[in-house]
C-alpha cells in the first residue's frame, strides 16, 4: 500500500482529519454545479462488473451507495428499482442532493460509523471512498459487513498502485514528487490524501475484515492511460485533439495492470 499526500494550507494543516476530508470533497463538488448524466453511467465499467451481481437481488433491495459525491448512482440504482440510499460526510453535498433530487434518499453520515442497522442492507458500494483515511480502508470494510446482512455483496473502488506507480515510486523522490526540492525539501505543509493497493493487498484487505473476494478487477484504462500521458509526455497538452487520439491509442495497447487508474473488487460479506 503506498501513500499519497497534498499540499496544504495552514488551516488544513490543522484540522482533525474527518473535518478536512468532509472540507475537501465538500470544496471538490462544489465545481459541478449542473446534474450529473444519468445515460452514461450504465455504460461504466463499475456497473458492467457489479450488474450481474445485482441481478440477484429481489427488486426493492435495500443499497448503500457510501460517500455517494453527485449522487448519480444512488439516483440511477433507485430508478433501477432499488431502495437505493446515498451517504456523505459533507453536509453541504447532502443538502445540495436533497434539493436537487427530493424523490431520493439521502443521508449526512460517516461510512466509518453510518449508524444504520446491523444486517440492514443487502450491497454496499462505494466508488473511491474507502482509500481516504489514514488508518486504513479496514474501518470502512468493518462497518460496511456490519451493516451488510450476511451473503450480501459489497463493490468498491480504490485507487490502483499498477506497474507505472510501481516503478515510478522506485526513482529518486524529486524525480516523481514535484512538491520535494533536494535542497529545501517541502516548503508548504502535507497531509495525507489516500491509500493506492495492489491487488493482493486489496484482497488480503477484504479477507482480514470479514468478506470473501469473489472478483478484482482493474477499471478506468483510458483516465490511466491519460494520467500516463501527462506524466510521461508533458509536451502533449491535455484536452487537444493530439491528446485524446494518443490517450486511445495507448489505452488499445498497453496492459491494464501497467496503466488502469483504479481497481474495483467484488465480495460477498462471510
Amino acid at each position: 500500500m503506498k501513500k499519497d499526500y497534498l499540499p496544504v494550507d495552514e488551516a488544513d494543516a490543522a484540522v482533525d482529519e474527518t473535518g478536512f476530508v468532509e472540507r475537501y470533497w465538500t470544496d471538490n463538488w462544489k465545481h459541478h454545479d449542473t446534474p450529473p448524466d444519468l445515460s452514461t453511467l450504465a455504460r461504466r465499467d463499475e456497473y458492467r462488473l457489479m450488474r450481474p451481481f445485482l441481478a440477484t437481488l429481489p427488486a426493492g433491495s435495500r443499497i448503500l451507495d457510501a460517500g455517494c459525491g453527485l449522487g448519480e448512482w444512488t439516483v440511477f440504482l433507485a430508478q433501477e428499482g432499488f431502495d437505493a440510499v446515498g451517504l456523505d460526510l459533507s453536509a453541504t453535498v447532502i443538502d445540495t442532493l436533497t434539493a436537487r433530487f427530493p424523490a431520493f434518499h439521502f443521508v449526512r453520515g460517516d461510512i466509518r460509523r453510518t449508524g444504520f442497522e446491523a444486517g440492514s442492507f443487502s450491497a454496499c458500494f462505494s466508488w473511491g471512498a474507502f482509500e481516504h483515511f489514514e488508518n486504513g480502508p479496514g474501518e470502512c470494510l468493518d462497518e460496511a459487513r456490519r451493516i451488510l446482512r450476511p451473503g450480501g455483496w459489497l463493490f468498491i473502488s480504490v485507487p490502483f498502485q499498477n506497474w507505472r506507480h510501481l516503478l515510478r515510486d522506485a526513482g529518486r523522490l524529486e524525480r516523481w514528487d514535484p512538491e520535494f526540492n533536494p535542497t529545501d525539501g517541502y516548503r508548504r505543509p502535507h497531509r495525507f490524501y489516500q491509500w493506492r493497493l495492489t491487488r493482493p493487498e486489496l484482497r488480503r484487505e477484504l479477507e482480514l475484515h470479514g468478506f470473501r473476494a469473489e472478483r478484482i478487477t482493474p477499471i478506468h484504462k483510458l483516465s490511466g492511460a491519460g494520467r500516463w500521458l501527462q506524466w510521461s509526455v508533458p509536451v502533449l497538452r491535455p484536452n487537444t485533439r493530439a491528446y485524446f487520439l494518443a490517450r486511445r491509442a495507448c489505452a488499445a495497447v498497453m496492459p491494464a495492470a501497467y496503466v488502469s487508474h483504479m481497481l474495483l473488487a467484488i465480495a460477498e460479506r462471510r
